[in-house]
């Protein structure tokens, strides 16, 4: 089935393309741009594709973030972070975000992020203090290694909770604020007992655990008074994961193939021409590189394919109120996206990551929509009237955010 969709306006059909007769769309008048499914459908996902249905309205997301301008906030927060020894990364965190927020657009409306820089620094320093324990006790007291790495692990789910209540708290859409009411024992059965056993079980509720974080993300997130309801299935994350582990041996064979077929290539050349005995060596030391390369640049690959299945399968499912959100990212497109960000990184130095960044962001949120029943302005109004009766909430000496 054929995907036609309208850039200005966000109106979205399917049908089969006849020929090359132009389609323009019924809401707007301008030219319907047309694309074909490249992965195939899994059971249990929801196509984003299909006609409205009558009375809900769409409201697609619009990035006006410009590779230029981020370059100059990247590069002197890249700056003021190396001269200030990581001191100034809470603040070029929060100056970043806040130019990607306020070039994020919904319904003519931007985003707010409003986060403190010092509580950011908080959580840093914290960070920063637990990788110093840990580098000074594997040089000076290596038998304490493992008291460390335990304390670490059991604080993790803590920091995680409260990292993702500050995040939400201080991200805002029309004087409105986000919020998170995961509980800190979820927390911990999500990021401290699962982990426990996934190699317990070999790795067969790996694809579980990934169900469990995003329903502790995406099930606990509210806007206003509004909650959202998550009603994914962990069913469709084996699928997917399935699928990915099917790709990732697929080409991991083939890089083994091509690994060898170069190797003993290289092997009968070496013994015909003769001369130099390290070239044999050499050859091989190359191709182990570009071996690691290729197996890096897979593991990229896969991993997109599962961002992509499991991010439109985790918005397609999810409803804020009367709200209701449409993803459509295709894998094959962020695959191209991502492997072509990696190879402009490498040759630029790191020079094109600000670019790179703002790729991505502009594709990924082109390609979700909210819809919902009658105006959107109605729904919010109806949250900020709510959330102004519920007066400010204090915040405690937890606010912090960790970059984990």
């Amino acid at each position: 089935m054929d995907r036609f969709f309208c850039r200005k306006c966000g109106f979205t059909q399917t049908g089969t393309r006849i020929g090359e007769i132009q389609v323009h769309c019924p809401k707007c008048g301008d030219p319907l741009r047309y694309e074909k499914d490249v992965w195939p459908a899994v059971e249990g996902e929801v196509h984003v594709a299909g006609p409205v249905p009558p009375g809900e309205n769409r409201y697609p997301f619009e990035f006006s973030g410009n590779a230029k301008e981020y370059f100059r906030i990247w590069i002197v927060n890249l700056f003021l972070t190396v001269i200030t020894g990581g001191i100034y990364a809470a603040w070029a965190k929060v100056r970043t975000r806040r130019y990607l927020y306020a070039s994020t657009r919904l319904a003519g409306h931007s985003f707010d992020y409003v986060a403190s820089p010092t509580a950011i620094l908080k959580g840093n320093l914290i960070l920063g203090f637990g990788l110093a324990c840990y580098f000074l006790t594997r040089s000076y007291k290596p038998e304490l290694m493992g008291a460390v790495v335990i304390l670490a692990y059991i604080v993790l789910p803590f920091l995680v909770c409260k990292s993702l209540r500050f995040f939400a708290r201080n991200s805002i859409y029309r004087n409105i604020r986000f919020r998170f009411a995961g509980s800190l024992k979820e927390s911990y059965k999500t990021y401290f007992l699962f982990p426990i056993l996934i190699p317990l079980t070999l790795g067969v509720i790996f694809p579980f655990w990934g169900y469990l974080k995003k329903k502790f993300f995406f099930g606990h997130l509210g806007y206003g008074t509004s909650d959202v309801d998550f009603d994914a299935r962990p069913g469709v994350f084996y699928k997917y994961y399935a699928l990915a582990s099917i790709l990732m041996i697929i080409l991991v064979a083939t890089a083994i193939f091509f690994f060898m077929f170069v190797l003993t290539g290289s092997a009968i050349f070496a013994g015909e021409v003769g001369g130099d005995g390290d070239r044999p060596s050499n050859v091989f030391f190359y191709i182990g590189f570009l071996m690691n390369g290729l197996f890096l640049l897979s593991a990229s690959a896969v991993q997109q394919f599962v961002y992509a299945k499991l991010n439109n399968y985790c918005f397609n499912h999810t409803r804020l109120g009367r709200v209701r959100f449409e993803s459509s990212i295709r894998a094959d497109e962020l695959i191209w996206i991502r492997l072509t960000n990696i190879f402009a990184i490498i040759i630029s130095v790191g020079l094109l990551i600000p670019w790179a960044k703002i790729r991505r962001t502009r594709y990924i949120l082109s390609r979700i929509t909210i819809l919902t029943p009658g105006s959107l302005d109605e729904f919010v109004s109806e949250d900020e009237h709510d959330v102004s009766a519920l007066g400010e909430a204090a915040t405690d000496f937890f606010d912090l955010e960790i970059s984990l």
